[in-house]
């Protein structure tokens, strides 16, 4: 007994610990942004590690685009910071989110209507920005890195669907990125990925060319 409480108490407190450090990430991430404000019609690409880890304006050198991807976020905090992206009038917006929700529990019922909000939020706010929803990747959980991750595959796929449905109805643009970052096997690539979710140099380079021609 004395064991399963101390186990019980070290896993409340490494948890308490991420989500500290989780924390501190989304408001240093969020110190950033204030004091290096958006300016007015650009390029933003919205979301999560995957799009932070972007080097976007290095990408697109001839656009005028920004990064406002902060890791560990979700589609709740992009909620919480949209105000700045509607005030900047962006000319397009690219979004790709969702997988820390899941990592969270959350049920995909409740992840869509998030992003349903995003979605009408902007559109009421900036009607001229063109938004451009793109798909969760595949994971892979080979790696052994993200307990939370662990059999969320189908998941994954699930929301991706709704994702496209949403989008339709949405009248937004949506972009399929799963399938070029998938192996025989139906998970991250292993020649795409250093931990089996984040994307490496080569990743980057299948996600950029997918989507340039929306972009320039």
């Amino acid at each position: 007994m004395k064991i399963k409480i101390l186990l019980a108490c070290f896993l409340v407190q490494t948890f308490s610990l991420f989500s500290q450090e989780r924390s501190n990430v989304y408001n240093e991430r969020m110190e950033y942004f204030r004091q290096n404000p958006l300016e007015q019609n650009q390029i933003i690409f919205l979301g999560n590690s995957l799009t932070q880890g972007g080097r976007w304006q290095e990408f697109f050198p001839n656009q005028r685009v920004a990064n406002r991807g902060i890791s560990g976020d979700n589609t709740s905090g992009i909620l919480a910071r949209l105000d700045e992206i509607i005030n900047a009038q962006p000319e397009k917006l690219f979004i790709l989110t969702g997988v820390n929700d899941i990592s969270q529990d959350l049920s995909n019922d409740y992840i869509i209507e998030n992003m349903r909000q995003i979605v009408r939020n902007v559109q009421a706010g900036s009607p001229e920005t063109i938004i451009f929803w793109q798909t969760l990747l595949p994971i892979n959980n080979n790696f052994g890195r993200f307990n939370r991750l662990i059999d969320k595959e189908p998941q994954i796929e699930e929301l991706n669907a709704l994702i496209e449905k949403m989008a339709k109805e949405e009248n937004i643009h949506f972009i399929n990125l799963f399938p070029l970052f998938q192996n025989e096997e139906g998970l991250l690539d292993p020649k795409f990925t250093t931990n089996g979710l984040h994307i490496n140099g080569a990743g980057y380079e299948i996600w950029v060319n997918k989507i340039r021609q929306f972009v320039e």
